[in-house]
């Protein structure tokens, strides 16, 4: 079965050990959060797996080939990356932009085939953004650039979905949506890694957290198991009691029902 797998990783920024020995695997089908505190190393992790940072040691590898061998399309094709706060400085229409998201599996000179505007209208319409198809990318909101970006790294439709903080910008609405999105595009096959902040949000959506600490792993698994009082406490300097409502997701009291509607929070 594919999976990807991080071996020994470590990457020196500006001469700091920012990553150091991190380590782990994951598979389609699985959603898994990557947190930790500012300055953990988890935009720089995502950024090393996307082949986008020099590494000191380690490799990344999907489906048992090294992504850092792999010709340049192939990668693009395997790995779907979303980075944070990306700015638009292009007047393109939104559709244009999303249709980007396809450059990677067309040949040279060619032109969309139905596949292609297929899988375009699919991803505007999965984030919400298809009645601003027409709309200059430029003139969008936070909220509505972000969805946009999303939707055209869904349209890559890479087996490996890489996000650096897919909810930022969004309100409460939008924020469940995506992670309700997020959630049903693993279940659907694909492998879901996005940085997250939000404790309450992973421990809802995700099967699995990786959790990181000045540059290296100290946890990883199921947020019940993770996420502990005595973990929370030594990597977040807070108690669980006083981040609103993520006691009862981790086990420190009765875990709530998983209600059907993306507006209620849960995933089914």
């Amino acid at each position: 079965m594919s999976r990807l797998s991080v071996e020994g990783l470590c990457v020196d920024l500006g001469g700091r050990a920012v990553l150091r020995d991190v380590s782990f695997e994951a598979r389609p089908g699985e959603f898994v959060a990557l947190i930790g505190p500012n300055g953990a190393g988890k935009t720089t992790l995502i950024r090393a797996i996307c082949q986008l940072l020099p590494r000191q040691a380690g490799a990344v590898t999907w489906d048992g080939r090294r992504l850092d061998r792999m010709d340049p399309r192939a990668r693009a094709t395997s790995l779907a990356y979303l980075p944070q706060g990306q700015a638009i400085h292009w007047p393109l229409g939104v559709r244009r932009l999303v249709e980007l998201g396809r450059l990677p599996r067309l040949g040279p000179l060619s032109r969309p085939a139905p596949a292609d505007r297929a899988a375009v209208e699919a991803a505007m319409a999965a984030v919400d953004v298809a009645e601003l198809a027409d709309r200059d990318a430029t003139t969008l909101s936070g909220g509505e650039r972000a969805r946009v970006l999303l939707a055209r790294a869904l349209a890559v439709e890479a087996p490996v979905l890489l996000a650096d903080e897919p909810t930022a910008s969004l309100d409460p609405y939008h924020v469940l949506e995506i992670m309700t999105l997020l959630h049903r595009t693993a279940d659907a096959g694909q492998l879901v890694i996005a940085v997250m902040h939000e404790l309450g949000l992973a421990a809802r959506f995700c099967d699995r957290v990786v959790l990181l600490d000045g540059g290296r792993k100290v946890g990883d698994g199921p947020p019940r198991e993770v996420l502990t009082r005595a973990t929370v406490r030594d990597v977040y300097r807070v108690d669980i009691d006083a981040l609103p409502g993520l006691a009862p997701l981790i086990g420190a009291g009765p875990a709530p029902a998983r209600p059907s509607s993306p507006g209620a929070g849960l995933p089914q």
